[in-house]
């Protein structure tokens, strides 16, 4: 009995320490170390944060301290095209629908940039959101016709410490939702991986095969996957010299990955890694 007793104390202290990681998950859908591609953006674009792909090898991305879009040709790395469409201002992150772009302050304002290629025409949405939330992440859900708005703050720190929100903003009504999509803990977190570093969202987008939703940390450099009903997958870190800040995130119609990082020592990037099915 004894034995029986102790190999089941053993076993279960096994399971306990199997639930404690000391690494990060890998990531099987992508070589993160190893790009497939790596664009340096002109000085312009030191301040580069979120980004779109087109299909024709080409990108739409803001700097965000001036309300400017501008179209990067990955073909002959050249940049095309400056479109104005606000004064200047803490823009964070881009969403494309057929032909509008929406460009997110992070004090939550969202400008529609209608016709964006032709005759720009800006339309301001408002949303309860506060400087305080600064929000860093924005991305097009076609299949809900929503946008998916990422919180690398917290307003209300007091009742909800150390969590970080995504809120859904309904093209439909042109309302944000009140009631949050996604909560990301940072208690779950740093049980489970080991990082000091609070999660703090910058970017985020959905797969366009898997569906998950994937987020972007710029501190402490990581990317997080989680379903599409906002269950916590993996967490990859991103050890790569090259993500000296990771701001914007975007996937090809095949589920190849971008991700763009703002200037440093450096010039500012933009990284591609090739989807592993």
């Amino acid at each position: 009995m004894k034995l029986s007793l102790s190999f089941i104390i053993f076993t279960l202290f096994l399971s306990c320490q199997e639930q404690q990681k000391t690494t990060f998950d890998e990531c099987t859908s992508y070589h993160l170390n190893q790009p497939s591609a790596i664009w340096k953006m002109p000085k312009v674009l030191d301040e580069i944060s979120g980004i779109e792909i087109l299909n024709n090898q080409k990108i739409v991305c803001q700097n965000d301290e001036k309300g400017n879009l501008y179209v990067y040709n990955l073909n002959n790395r050249s940049l095309e095209k400056t479109i104005s469409f606000a004064k200047k201002g803490d823009y964070e992150d881009i969403a494309i629908k057929g032909s509008s772009v929406y460009v997110l302050r992070s004090d939550g304002t969202i400008f529609e940039v209608q016709n964006y290629l032709s005759q720009p025409k800006t339309i301001i949405h408002k949303a309860f959101l506060k400087q305080e939330d600064n929000i860093e992440g924005l991305f097009f859900d076609i299949q809900k016709n929503r946008l998916l708005l990422a919180c690398k703050g917290n307003s209300d720190q007091k009742t909800v410490k150390n969590t970080r929100f995504v809120y859904e903003f309904s093209l439909r009504k042109n309302v944000l939702n009140p009631n949050s999509i996604l909560t990301i803990s940072q208690k779950e977190i740093q049980k489970t991986y080991p990082t000091k570093s609070l999660f703090s969202p910058s970017g985020i987008a959905i797969h366009p095969i898997s569906k998950n939703i994937y987020i972007l940390s710029s501190v402490g450099k990581m990317l997080a996957e989680f379903t599409s009903e906002g269950k916590l997958q993996k967490i990859y870190k991103l050890n790569f010299s090259h993500f000296q800040q990771p701001e914007g995130i975007s996937f090809n119609e095949n589920g190849d990955l971008y991700i763009s990082n703002e200037a440093k020592k450096n010039k500012a990037t933009i990284l591609k890694f090739n989807y592993i099915p």
